[in-house]
């Protein structure tokens, strides 16, 4: 191998529309040296590779030494000196020396890939108006694969690029700027807008100063999102002076370099990425706090549950109160990491997804997920909270939840249902499209906690058997039913038990005041139903492995644990074929007749007092629940994670994050505009006690005063005089009322 000057007068037989290679032989010379090892073995023979340096006589001692290889006998290499006037001129002068070609220009030395040339020449040319393609890197550019960090971090380069090139959708996105190390220079663009500026820097020379005159001119940047190459030494920042002279000559294009920002571009580098990398993924987990609910349950287990595929980088959001077990079981997950909701800020980087594992319900929460990952999903457990303007203080809460539950599944790249009841639901109310939802149920198999007595369990275990009714207080979980069907057990069928209702009390659409309407209406009853109030998962597993049944009279659920729980407790649970219950749960294992409490208490006797029965009726719901794993669950959620971060992206993504931030402001103002009329009403409220407070001190007096007092107003300014001056005024007023009751009395003895 040899190398020869590259001078404008030597004919290069270059036909316009066909690449020629330039590499910047920056750094030392092995480095150099590496790179042109990498070129020349991916490029055909016949192409013309030209060389900018400044360091011929080096490079050439180590060409001279190096063994010969495949791809390098025999070639000649043209040499350019950069020493002249620089690195950009030099470039400008390989430019005129291989017109009309185009420039395949790698700023700094790489590695690239295999047919590497002929692909990035392709994404150049997929559109007619594109004046570059950019290659991606392994990171440190605004197309790296990784999320932080310069330099290579791809441990077998040749295989990394090939799983690239194979993992591509192709998109080709366009971007803000061009991005090195490696780009494709088309001779139009160059011939239409002018050379590089030769008083810049190379790299913002070509990637802001070149690629803003392109886009001003009606040109395009393209992405070659299945071309990889990877620099061997850690990128250049322009300096300060190129910076703010690029931002006062494009102040329009600010940031243009920054490639980042397009939904085809987070597409596409993810589609690249995920094959081999693990996809990362944002968890909002803030509703882990001190209570442990079956929606909090799930999020834990999940979480656990995805951690465990191997498949994601998991990135777990709390809140200050989440209980202290939950945090240690989080904090002990190998390859998961725990941030505090108030350590977020600007320079919190987005994931792949950022996934909320149940319903949106305020726009504070959208706001802060739409920051957090490039690509959402969002888990809608059930529609009550929707349906039901019950569970909130008034019409315009209701409808507030309403619009940001609209906005949180409009925005979504993928929804996530427990149960094809709860997708249905969100068809009819065309709320999500059916190519966008799975239907994704829970797994069960998780291990309980130590079991624990209530302490403050109302009466003997041993002394008679009862019934648990589990769950909040909301209307819709039907506790009243089971006042009734623990009425009709004792009064009709003898069934000397009692009922524990065990839940957390809800501040609106509590069933509470009905309940205890009804107990007070039924006082024998009363006498046997005990309400707990909320009780932790060790105390609730200890009542239902206690208890002789299981009441979940429910009218709407999601899906449904409950019954779940208690078989694998032992313990037969019943419950109605309403909503998904009748989907998750075997046909025929449905004891109560909605809402008959005189049918329902007959057809569930026999779970009460047949042990066959019993045990039947636990056989059966375990055989449903054997194949709700978490491990099945977690290997369902990362392929949506998948599709989500491969497909389209939302549009309404910007769109609704303004909308959620909208939001959020004119709720902020609502509150205080509430507040300040609340503040003007206690102001008003006191005026109006001091008041009257005067006017009962006053007394008639207040008719003498005033502007239409009947005194005249200096008589009233003589008489404050006066007053300040007891020893004069105490024996005048005497003198005046003393006279006042004369005239009285003379007037009612004319009458």
């Amino acid at each position: 191998m040899s190398l020869r000057p590259l001078t404008a007068a030597e004919p290069q037989r270059l036909e316009r529309g066909r690449p020629c290679v330039c590499l910047i032989a920056a750094g030392p010379p092995s480095v150099v040296r590496r790179a042109l090892d990498s070129v020349l073995a991916h490029t055909e023979p016949s192409q013309p590779i030209a060389v900018i340096g400044s360091r011929a006589e080096e490079l050439e001692h180590e060409l001279a030494d190096a063994a010969p290889d495949g791809g390098a006998t025999g070639r000649v290499l043209f040499w350019l000196d950069a020493t002249p006037g620089g690195a950009v001129d030099a470039v400008n002068r390989a430019l005129d020396a291989l017109a009309p070609a185009d420039m395949a220009l790698l700023i700094e030395p790489c590695l690239v890939p295999v047919a590497w040339l002929e692909r990035l020449q392709a994404a150049a040319y997929s559109d007619s108006s594109a004046a570059s393609a950019s290659a991606l890197a392994p990171a440190g550019t605004a197309l790296g694969l990784e999320e932080t960090g310069p330099g290579i971090t791809l441990a077998d380069f040749d295989a990394d690029a090939e799983r690239v090139r194979a993992h591509s959708l192709n998109l080709r996105p366009r971007l803000a700027g061009i991005s090195g190390p490696c780009v494709y220079l088309r001779r139009s663009a160059l011939e239409l807008v002018g050379p590089l500026d030769a008083s810049l820097e190379l790299t913002p020379a070509v990637e802001v100063d070149f690629a803003a005159r392109c886009t001003l001119r009606g040109l395009s940047h393209l992405a070659a999102d299945d071309v990889l190459t990877a620099p061997l030494s850690p990128a250049r920042d322009a300096s300060p002076e190129a910076v703010a002279l690029l931002a006062e000559r494009y102040p329009q294009l600010a940031g243009a370099a920054q490639a980042t920002g397009s939904p085809t571009l987070d597409r596409a580098i993810a589609a690249v990425r995920a094959p081999a990398d693990r996809i990362s993924v944002t968890i909002d987990a803030r509703a882990l706090g001190a209570d442990l609910t079956g929606t909090q349950v799930h999020i834990l287990e999940l979480i656990c549950a995805l951690v465990k595929t191997g498949r994601v980088r998991a990135r777990v959001v709390v809140a200050p109160d989440i209980a202290a077990p939950a945090r240690a079981r989080l904090e002990a997950l190998d390859d998961a990491t725990v941030l505090a909701v108030e350590e977020i800020g600007d320079s919190t980087r987005p994931t792949d997804i950022v996934h909320r594992p149940h319903q949106v319900f305020a726009p504070a929460d959208m706001d802060l997920l739409v920051t957090l990952g490039r690509r959402m999903v969002v888990s809608q457990l059930d529609l009550i909270a929707y349906r039901n303007p019950g569970y909130f203080p008034d019409a315009e809460a209701w409808m507030r939840y309403q619009r940001v539950a609209r906005q949180s599944l409009a925005t979504a790249d993928r929804v996530v249902v427990f149960s094809r009841h709860t997708l249905h639901d969100l068809l009819a109310d065309e709320l999500v499209e059916a190519g966008r939802v799975h239907v994704i149920p829970p797994g069960l198999d998780h291990a309980p906690p130590a079991a624990t007595a209530p302490a403050r369990l109302p009466f003997d275990v041993d002394g008679a058997p009862f019934l648990l009714c589990l769950g909040t207080d909301f209307r819709h979980k039907n506790r009243m039913f089971a006042l009734a069907l623990l009425g009709e057990l004792r009064d009709v069928h003898g069934w000397d038990g009692r009922l524990v209702l065990a839940g957390t009390h809800v501040p609106q659409g509590s069933s509470r005041p009905e309940e205890a309407a009804y107990l007070a209406e039924n006082p024998r009853l009363s006498a046997h139903v005990h309400d707990l109030g909320p009780v932790d998962q060790a105390e609730r597993d200890w009542l239902m492995s206690n208890a002789a049944a299981v009441v979940y009279p429910s009218v709407y659920e999601g899906f449904g644990l409950i019954p779940f729980e208690a078989a694998q407790a032992g313990v037969p649970c019943v419950f109605a074929a309403q909503t998904s219950l009748s989907e998750v749960l075997p046909e025929g294992a449905a004891s109560l007749v909605p809402w008959n409490p005189v049918l329902s208490a007959a057809r569930m006797l026999p779970l009460l007092t047949d042990e066959g029965a019993r045990a039947d009726h636990v056989r059966a719901v375990r055989e449903a629940s054997g194949r709700l794993t978490w491990e099945a669950a977690a290997e369902a959620m990362v392929d949506v994670y998948r599709e989500a971060a491969h497909g389209p992206s939302r549009a309404m993504m910007g769109v609704s994050r303004d909308q959620a931030r909208r939001e959020l402001e004119i709720d902020r103002m609502r509150a205080e505009h509430a507040a300040r009329v609340a503040e003007l009403e206690l102001e008003r409220e006191e005026a109006r006690r001091l008041y009257w407070n005067l006017r009962e001190q006053a007394g008639d007096g207040l008719s003498l005063v005033g502007p239409r007092g009947s005194l005249p107003e200096e008589m009233q300014r003589a008489l404050l005089a006066l007053s300040a001056r007891p020893a004069l005024s105490r024996p005048l007023y005497r003198a005046a009322a003393g006279a006042y009751r004369a005239i009285r009395g003379l007037y009612h003895r004319v009458r």
